[in-house]
């Protein structure tokens, strides 16, 4: 559907048009991360932000275009704030990964439909999110990251085990997987908590005491006998 004309052509926009805008992406990403892009028509997009379709047609025009806006204006914005801060040439690897832990906490905070959103329309096949996200992906900053993991392993300071190239892989599912599917667990565990304290406490000891170098020296327990006898 072409996008209504623009009453008053040429007038500048009011401060509330851009609030309205805002608002339907907010609605928009909301209804998305809770029933997927597939399933959420732009008719449940405006009765959900209280206007008519031909007002979402308005601001984005096409599916696609609010596609496009929602990515470029809430996900690259995330990225930024993830990366921008990492020196990966200089940074001490446990301070890095750290960072890393705490910005994607800050961003969930901030925009709590974000892991189902990464869940479904990224991570799944089909999600109608990957392509925008490839992308978008920041190449350079994850190749970064795992050099610098690299080498804090041949000097030492880390678990020699680990794998730089899949260690980013493990931070984002630690931070991401556990939000996404908070209220299936909590449904099975009323007292499990997904609070950000708990959550984040639990990622950075996973991932400091896994990624220390005395993991890697850690006794091995000794197997089982198969056909222990009784005693």
């Amino acid at each position: 559907m072409s996008a209504p004309a623009r009453p008053r052509t040429g007038r500048r926009p009011h401060a509330q048009d851009f609030d309205a805008r805002e608002h339907l992406l907010d609605v928009a990403v909301a209804l998305f991360a809770e029933r997927g892009i597939a399933n959420t028509t732009v008719a449940q997009i405006a009765a959900a932000s209280g206007v008519t379709s031909a007002m979402v047609h308005y601001w984005f025009q096409t599916r696609e275009k609010l596609l496009d806006a929602l990515f470029e204006e809430k996900l690259v914005a995330a990225f930024g704030v993830i990366w921008d801060p990492v020196d990966a040439e200089h940074d001490d690897p446990l301070a890095l990964t750290q960072g890393l832990v705490k910005r994607m906490f800050d961003v969930t905070e901030k925009m709590p439909w974000l892991p189902s959103l990464w869940l479904r329309e990224i991570v799944n096949e089909g999600g109608l999110l990957r392509e925008r996200a490839f992308a978008h992906i920041p190449v350079h900053r994850l190749a970064g990251f795992a050099q610098n993991i690299a080498r804090g392993c041949a000097s030492g300071q880390l678990n020699t085990q680990i794998e730089p190239l899949l260690l980013f892989n493990s931070v984002l599912a630690l931070v991401m997987l556990p939000q996404a599917t908070a209220k299936i667990w909590q449904r099975l565990n009323p007292r499990a908590s997904f609070g950000r304290a708990s959550l984040e406490r639990h990622v950075v000891a996973l991932l400091t005491h896994g990624m220390s170098v005395n993991a890697a020296d850690a006794p091995t327990p000794p197997a089982r006998r198969a056909n222990r006898k009784p005693s």
